[in-house]
């Protein structure tokens, strides 16, 4: 998963890897996250995009126990 290092704040860096096996579990690969506690922010390419949308709310069941209060995704392309 592609993620730039210095826009990465996780305060649980665990948290973040569970996270992208989720996503991956999904085949939702071309991804960056950042952790803006309590929110996790998902930057997703725009092939993707709609994927993601119609797992929404398995993704959001999923990732919320992690410790993230809001899960969002990131309408600007990668």
């Amino acid at each position: 998963m592609a993620k730039d290092s210095d826009t990465v704040q996780a305060e649980s860096p665990a948290a973040l890897v569970e996270v992208e096996q989720i996503l991956r579990e999904f085949e939702l690969e071309d991804v960056s996250l950042f952790d803006h506690a309590p929110v996790l922010r998902i930057q997703i390419s725009d092939a993707q995009f709609a994927r993601a949308l119609q797992l929404r709310e398995t993704l959001v069941e999923r990732i919320k126990p992690l410790g993230f209060r809001f899960v969002a995704l990131d309408l600007d392309e990668l």
